[in-house]
């Protein structure tokens, strides 16, 4: 479905684009336990940036609380100015926690349809063999008469009915879009592909903070500000301590 500024009609009186954001792999206490006046863990050591390896985070490492020594640590607001400037200025949610607790498809399914039909990741292909049948979000707001945009979300393709829609887009059209006025009614932005920036391990973070700074930014130079809700969220807890 072709972006466009304006839609059949607006998701509320006040808002006519919501822009969802998707990091991967970090805590709440391994980024913000250190934010003032927040329910976090502020004692843990310091996290190594990059990070020097890819921690377990299957969902049976979570049940069994199996985190590694060297990752209970947690990062500082030099490594993340960004997101403590966005958190200072706008709301950080201090009581949220991802669908499931494992790795990253589980929840990419949750974040577009309210569900999934696996608690760990599958066989990854660009061409997934057997492709869900599950109700989406994307399909409810076209019957709606609203417009959407998959920014570079592999989960997408998991799912029958959305596969194929020209609402799948590459990661890097959503900023040129953005800057020119003209976004979809809801936008799902990924950080994955080539350079990365979606912050999972062992990636440098700064830069993919200041990655998704840029996407802001672009939703600012292109006029759509004041009617845009943005969340910033992370798909799972990556293996990293949270209390």
């Amino acid at each position: 479905m072709k972006a466009t500024a304006s839609v059949a009609s607006s998701l509320s009186p006040l808002v006519d684009h919501v822009v969802i954001i998707i990091k991967e792999n970090h805590t709440y206490d391994n980024y913000f336990g250190t934010f003032p006046h927040s329910e976090g863990d502020n004692q843990l050591g310091t996290a190594q940036n990059p990070p020097s390896g890819d921690p377990n985070h299957r969902h049976e490492t979570w049940i069994k609380r199996d985190t590694e020594r060297r990752y209970r640590a947690q990062y500082r607001e030099a490594d993340i100015p960004c997101y403590f400037a966005l958190a200072r200025q706008y709301t950080l949610w201090d009581h949220f926690f991802s669908e499931v607790a494992g790795p990253s498809t589980p929840s990419h399914l949750m974040l577009i349809t309210a569900d999934s039909p696996v608690i760990n990741n599958p066989p990854f292909s660009s061409t997934p063999k057997n492709l869900y049948d599950l109700k989406s979000f994307p399909l409810a707001l076209q019957k709606a008469g609203l417009t959407w945009g998959n920014y570079g979300g592999y989960a997408f393709h998991y799912i029958r009915e959305l596969a194929a829609l020209p609402g799948n887009h590459t990661r890097d059209l959503f900023a040129h879009q953005a800057a020119a006025g003209q976004l979809p009614s809801v936008s799902w932005v990924y950080g994955d592909g080539n350079p990365a920036y979606s912050e999972h391990p062992i990636q440098n973070i700064t830069l993919g903070s200041e990655w998704t700074a840029q996407q802001i930014q672009a939703i600012v130079d292109g006029g759509l500000w004041p009617r845009t809700v943005v969340f910033v969220t992370w798909d799972d807890w990556g293996g990293w301590y949270d209390h």
